[in-house]
């Protein structure tokens, strides 16, 4: 009873002594054995277009990985406990009592099944028999290896259950695209760890990702979570990002473009759709794109949004621009005609000239046979520097600032550079380099009575102010100058809208390749706005080295008419080619212009 009651005395003092002098220092030792600080992923925000409907959204999935080091040891202490218990069974063969059958069997077991669950992870996870193991002894140096990153819930369950020594899953978020490669080029996409590292997941990557939270859980001694204590840090979901994109024009758009690209095998094609009196892109299309839906097959060759990044020289498409010029440097007026005769004109070896000799043409009739020698006379009346200036307020040698990553500045050199030569031959779209996004976007102030708004593919709450650029008598009489490219005879016939005025222009620029202009290696391009009595959108097609037809009316005019007509159907534009309203329309070309009338030139 004495050494019973000594025993006692001696666990209450010890008791004592843990509870009140030890109890901090246990309370640290049991929190580094069980309490761990773990990151709260923050939820990426959605990307969406004008409309609300989702373009980029974030699925749950679980990332699985292992310590190599505790696998492998457990697969080596079941292989040699399965060993030598069947060691033991073949020295007492015949003598073996259940107890030994028994100790044999649940080694065997335990052995299969971590065998079978190795094989069970190679299948799940579409990897070789065998190279599990193999990676694993590669890795036995280390104490983290991902089994697989980003698999579906139900996978990485599966996986989860078997038990199997050092394995464990962290929760993460996969980007879904539900547009696929119809806007691969402007979504964008992130890489394995959800950064942006392309397109609008680029350029908006701070604000979709939000802030990483912390928390303090209690796991226990596999590892498992078994309660949440304390929020340590709280986590901040990202914000949706909304564009300016409508996803049915953009479809639309994706759609026809390939479609011709492939038709005319070509090399590459662009498209915009662009509202010239808000100044939202509403589409931007480019063939070859990518799915970022399918990392396994993704091409970073084809990461590259051409519409925003690629230079070329616009060639024909930047004629309305240098009559537009032309008006508002007061040099001409819309009613005057320029001599063409004899179809060309010499500067020293420099030749320009035409397919045949028009003789004096009239200004719509000069765009309507896009005329080069016309072009460059207009192009000379002017003095360097207000050409120049103007070609600048419309956005030419600088960065749209349109939102995008990458986008380039073109180039167009000052005016105190240019000799009569470039001045010539920028008239007709030569000597300087602009992007599709640029030439679509100079061609916005036609479209609302001369403002220039800035361009945008993030969807407004209210409208930007806008820059007059031009006047808007200038704009509407450079619009019916381009009408006459749409009509019958013209270089963009196949261009028309079925209800709608179109006015636009066709291009072809020989590309410039190792100090010579190559008669075989061109783009072509059409760039238009409709209804051309209230012009609503800009529309630009770009055709980069068609094998077929060679001019911007045979290969670009037709994917504009298409797009075009849907585009100006979903958004309820109503029709101005219709007998209804051709008698209203013509009571608005009969007012007069106000710009300088001219004569023959």
């Amino acid at each position: 009873m004495l050494a019973l009651l000594v025993v006692i005395g001696i666990l209450m003092l010890r008791a004592a002594w843990l509870e009140i002098f030890q109890q901090e220092w246990l309370q640290k030792q049991a929190d580094k054995r069980q309490m761990r600080e773990v990151t709260v992923q923050a939820y990426r925000g959605m990307i969406t277009d004008r409309n609300g409907e989702p373009m980029a959204v974030s699925s749950p999935v679980t990332s699985l990985w292992c310590n190599p080091q505790d696998l492998l040891q457990a697969r080596e202490d079941l292989r040699h406990d399965y060993e030598l218990a069947r060691q033991v069974a073949d020295a007492t063969a015949g003598d073996t009592n259940a107890e030994e059958r028994e100790a044999q069997e649940l080694a065997a077991a335990r052995f299969a099944r971590l065998e079978e669950g190795f094989r069970h992870i190679e299948r799940e996870l579409e990897m070789e028999e065998g190279s599990l193991l193999a990676k694993l002894q590669q890795t036995s140096n280390k104490q983290f290896f991902y089994l697989g990153r980003q698999l579906p819930l139900e996978v990485a369950d599966e996986i989860l259950d078997l038990d199997l020594p050092g394995v464990a899953g962290t929760r993460e978020y996969r980007r879904y695209y539900p547009l696929a490669e119809t806007a691969g080029h402007v979504v964008g996409m992130t890489n394995i760890d959800g950064d942006g590292i392309e397109g609008i997941e680029k350029a908006r990557n701070e604000i979709l990702a939000g802030k990483d939270g912390k928390t303090r859980v209690v796991r226990d001694a596999k590892g498992k979570l078994v309660e949440s204590v304390i929020s340590v840090e709280e986590m901040q979901p990202g914000q949706d990002v909304r564009l300016s994109l409508d996803r049915r024009i953009q479809y639309l758009a994706y759609k026809e473009l390939k479609t011709r690209v492939y038709e005319l095998n070509a090399k590459a094609g662009s498209l915009i759709v662009l509202d010239a009196h808000s100044g939202e892109i509403l589409a931007m299309a480019n063939v070859p794109s990518f799915n970022p839906n399918n990392r396994k097959e993704l091409t970073p060759s084809l990461y590259r949004n051409r519409a925003v990044t690629d230079k070329s020289e616009p060639g024909s498409t930047l004629k309305p621009l240098t009559l537009a010029a032309a008006l508002e440097a007061r040099v001409i007026g819309p009613d005057v005609q320029i001599n063409t005769s004899p179809g060309y004109i010499n500067f020293g070896k420099y030749r320009v000239k035409d397919p045949r000799d028009y003789g004096p043409v009239s200004l719509p009739t000069l765009l309507a046979k896009s005329s080069n020698v016309g072009a460059s006379r207009v192009a000379l009346l002017m003095n360097a520097r207000d050409q120049w200036m103007f070609l600048s307020r419309v956005g030419f040698g600088r960065v749209p600032d349109a939102g995008f990553s990458g986008e380039t500045a073109g180039q167009l050199t000052n005016y105190t550079q240019w000799g009569k030569v470039d001045r010539a031959s920028h008239g007709y779209g030569y000597g300087l380099s602009t992007s599709l996004l640029q030439l679509t976007h100079a061609y916005a102030p036609f479209a609302a009575n001369g403002v220039f708004m800035p361009a945008t593919i993030y969807k407004l709450d209210k409208p930007l102010l806008g820059q007059q650029v031009m006047a808007p008598e200038t704009a509407r009489a450079v619009v019916r100058m381009m009408e006459a490219v749409v009509q019958k005879g013209g270089t963009g016939e196949q261009a028309m809208v079925d209800g709608y005025r179109v006015a636009g222009k066709t291009g072809t620029a020989y590309k410039y390749i190792d100090g010579k202009y190559r008669d075989d290696r061109y783009m072509t391009s059409f760039i238009g706005v409709a209804p051309a009595s209230r012009p609503r959108l800009v529309v630009s097609v770009q055709i980069d080295e068609p094998k077929i037809d060679d001019s911007g009316g045979r290969a670009a005019a037709p994917v504009f008419s298409r797009v075009m007509a849907e585009a100006l159907r979903l958004l309820d534009v109503p029709p101005d080619n219709l007998p209804d309203t051709r008698q209203a329309e013509q009571t608005l070309q009969s007012q007069p212009l106000t710009a300088n009338a001219g004569g023959t030139t």
